[in-house]
Parts: structure tokens; sequence; C-alpha cells
């Protein structure tokens, strides 16, 4: 209850049928404001882009192109491309579209299609992309760069992988493999003083494959060594190995 040498309630207090916890100490002023409390206002919803996507959803490259997308809650959005398109212009029409124009900016070397646009709003973020086509000219610099690295990788792998090995084995036999080629599939293939066939790999970190008939052998080549070699599988001879290898 109130303490009546404090004074009448308010009207808003004493109209209440809920009892107020009121706190009171020497020295101490309680103020109660009367009237509704107001709710606090709720965030708006993120950006729905589930409506079908851009239109277009592809574009060519170093041209702007005027491109529609759909979708809800889009009042207020802002736009930011990737470095595969730039935004050039937009306009949100409507809570449910955007109208913009996108320049295409891919690199002849990019092998990355898509464009990334982040649209964004008081309630949050939401991602849509489109593909940049390179025009014919580029593409075809393109494909011609990747014909290079494509060669030079193959040329590296044969290089890593040698012309003649000579594999000591734990028991004392010995077998030279010399190069003969390649397998369809780009492997080095060598052949051994007794006949026998095999593919020799050696990937970038220097570790040595050999794969013979129900036969792997592994290693590590350091300089133009192996000292650590393994067998698994039906190898003859089975067990531990060396090598050595002539570029």
């Amino acid at each position: 209850m109130l303490d009546r040498s404090a004074g009448r309630a308010p009207n808003c207090l004493r109209r209440s049928n809920h009892w107020l916890p009121m706190f009171l100490s020497t020295g101490m002023v309680l103020s109660l404001a009367c009237g509704s409390v107001s709710a606090q206002p709720s965030k708006p919803p993120k950006p729905d882009l589930h409506a079908g996507g851009p239109q277009p959803s592809l574009i060519p490259n170093d041209e702007v192109t005027e491109v529609v997308l759909p979708g809800l809650h889009l009042t207020g959005a802002k736009l930011d491309g990737d470095r595969n398109c730039k935004v050039v212009s937009y306009e949100v029409s409507s809570d449910k579209e955007i109208r913009m124009k996108i320049k295409g900016t891919r690199a002849v070397d990019e092998s990355e299609e898509a464009c990334y646009i982040k649209v964004s709003t008081a309630g949050g973020s939401a991602t849509f992309w489109i593909v940049v086509e390179l025009t014919e000219a580029q593409q075809a610099i393109a494909d011609a760069h990747k014909r290079a690295a494509e060669a030079a990788n193959a040329s590296a792998f044969q290089s890593r992988s040698g012309k003649t090995w000579k594999l000591h084995f734990a028991g004392g036999a010995s077998e030279t493999y010399t190069l003969t080629g390649n397998n369809p599939d780009g492997m080095p293939t060598f052949q051994s003083n007794s006949g026998a066939e095999a593919q020799i790999a050696v990937s970038k970190d220097n570790m040595v494959t050999i794969i013979g008939t129900g036969c792997m052998r592994f290693g590590k080549l350091v300089g133009s060594e192996v000292k650590n070699g393994e067998s698994r599988g039906d190898c003859n001879p089975p067990g531990s190995w060396t090598a050595t290898v002539e570029h």
C-alpha cells in the first residue's frame, strides 16, 4: 500500500488493480510516469532473394547490362559487387524489386565465373550471384594460357620423374628402370632391365610413387636419392628399398 503521508497516489495508480513494488528510503525520490508503455520497435526482416534470381543471370564481360532482381523486404537496400563485376547504378523500385546496371570486370585468367553481389538493409544482408562470361577473344586467350600452364606442369612433372631409376633392395638385389614414355593418363612409364613395366611419379613435395603389377612402392626423394622406401602389395623383391635417379 502507498504511504498516505507521502500524499495521494496519482489517479493512474489508484485506478490500477496491480500492486506496484516501491522502494523508498531516506533521501530517495521515486517518480512514476503514468501512461501506456510503448514496445520497442521490431527489427525489419532481412532481404529475401528467393524469388527466381536475377534476370538475366549471365552478363557479358566489359559491358554494362541492365539486371532486375526480384525479392522481398528490399526497401532501403544497398548493393556491393566483387572483383568480377561492378554495380554501376541501381534503383530500389519497390520492396520487391531492384533494378540495376552491372558491368562485368572479370580478368582473363580468372577461373571463377561468378560475380557475388551483396544486398544490405537495416534488417540484414543476403547475397546473389551472376555469371560473367568472357568475350570470344578473351576466352581464346584464357584457353591458350591454360594450355600453356598445363604443358608447363606436365613438363615439370615429367622432369621430376627422371629418366633412369636404380633401385636397391634389402636382400641385396637391384633393378634399373628406364623411361619409355607416358601412358594415356600422362604418367611416366618405365621398363626395368628384367622387362617389368612400372609407372614412376614424383609429386611437388618429392614423394615418390612406383606402381607395378600388384605392387606399389613409396619413398621420399631427397636430392637425387630415396633412402626410406617401403613396399606394399605383392612386390618382388618385397620390403624396404633405396634408389637413385638420373634426370
